[in-house]
């Protein structure tokens, strides 16, 4: 009997293990996972969740039966530290051995610490389930909240933060909120969003002297020369993609993750989803690498329809969307906050779409409180072919007629 093994819980290793049965394939399916609890739906971590909206059962994405009635055998807790691609086989911490025919591997990233942080009690980060429930008893006690960068973590616990009447102090050193990825202008709207909830943005800004009495952080000294209270900080600056098994499996490493090829594989009988993957994208043309759960998500989708039985390239443009306060952001392909933006809607109202285009072409579409152009903006990247700048800022224009008929 063949037996799939996935190293990772997270949403790229659970879907792959739903879509294998859902896909017909009969043998023996395994996910190991570091974590202690079961898979869950990290969207929640920072925002529902942590509000105390919805509560751990809606969490989770399956009831613990749905694994048994799936055959599908969860082994928590565990970490695979080695093994052998060529020999199928791995090993797991404590002693023992896993034996594969194919692995998956869908094993995220460990959130980014600077330096000159202290390790601090009331300083955390938000990664895990775990991660969530601490943030959120200690949410309940602090009265401020000191961030540490504005991208799409630290914007969303900003927000959930707010709502809960929390006062928020949100630090980041670039000009402006998530310009690398959006841009200057998209990330002024930002800044001007959670300004207008009350939240203390400081661009451009970084901690300079950090205060602390016994084991707590009471303050920090900022770069501006201010001095600034807090009895709880969030470090959110990114994370680290966890590549220490792919190296020591000997797989390829490049651009900050795993070398896989348009079908997610990275050696023979071997596929990598999630934060790790450096994906040949084949409607694209390049390689990119994406820390969205819903790219993890659907790659842990495709991976499985490859491995029971189908063998093509996997080509669903990357997709991720948040939610902060009323503002619904939702953002389909792959560009860059250089790229040359074309707006498109009510800027001011707050639903519009950018365009971000290459030598051209439209590589990825940012809706704000916009999901039908975000869709419609998605079929014109996956057409490749270059569209008028002018028809797609042109409200008059139907952009449903500007898609190829075959992608319609």
């Amino acid at each position: 009997m063949k037996r799939v093994v996935i190293v990772g819980g997270g949403g790229a290793g659970d879907a792959a293990a739903f879509a294998l049965r859902k896909r017909g394939f009969d043998g023996m399916v395994t996910i190991v996972s570091a974590d202690r609890d079961r898979p869950y739906d990290r969207p929640y971590l920072s925002k529902e969740f942590l509000r105390g909206e919805v509560e751990l059962p809606k969490v989770f994405l399956h009831d613990e039966s749905e694994y048994t009635k799936q055959g599908i055998e969860l082994q928590l807790n565990r970490k695979v530290t080695g093994g052998s691609v060529s020999g199928g086989k791995l090993a797991v911490d404590g002693g023992g051995e896993l034996e594969f025919d194919s692995l998956v591997l869908g094993l995220g990233g460990t959130p980014r610490r600077l330096p000159d942080v202290p390790r601090a009690e009331n300083v955390v980060t938000l990664r895990s389930l775990r991660d969530s429930k601490a943030l959120r008893q200690a949410l309940e006690r602090a009265s401020r909240l000191l961030l540490i960068g504005a991208g799409f973590i630290g914007a969303e616990v900003a927000a959930s933060a707010r709502q809960m009447g929390k006062e928020v102090l949100m630090i980041e050193s670039a000009p402006v909120p998530l310009s690398r990825a959006l841009g200057r202008e998209v990330g002024d709207i930002y800044a001007t969003i959670h300004r207008a909830k009350g939240v203390d943005v400081r661009c451009g800004t970084t901690v300079q002297t950090w205060h602390s009495d016994g084991n707590r952080v009471v303050g920090v000294t900022l770069s501006d020369g201010r001095n600034e209270e807090a009895d709880l900080v969030l470090e959110a600056v990114g994370i680290e993609p966890n590549l220490d098994l792919p190296k020591a499996l000997g797989l390829t490493i490049e651009g900050g993750g795993v070398r896989v090829d348009q079908a997610l594989r990275a050696a023979e009988g071997v596929y990598c989803a999630g934060d790790i993957a450096l994906h040949q994208h084949p409607v694209l043309g390049r390689a990119i690498r994406v820390e969205h759960w819903e790219v993890a998500k659907n790659q842990g989708r495709g991976i499985a329809e490859n491995i029971a039985g189908g063998d093509k390239p996997y080509t669903k443009l990357p997709y991720f969307w948040s939610d902060q306060y009323d503002v619904n952001l939702e953002y389909r392909g792959h560009g860059s906050g250089d790229d040359r933006t074309v707006w498109r809607g009510d800027r001011d109202g707050l639903k519009f779409s950018v365009f971000y285009l290459r030598d051209g072409m439209i590589e990825a579409v940012l809706s704000m409180n916009d999901s039908k152009t975000n869709e419609l903006g998605g079929k014109l990247v996956e057409s490749r072919r270059p569209i008028s700048e002018a028809a797609l800022a042109d409200m008059n224009v139907d952009l449903a007629e500007l898609v190829p008929a075959t992608e319609s």
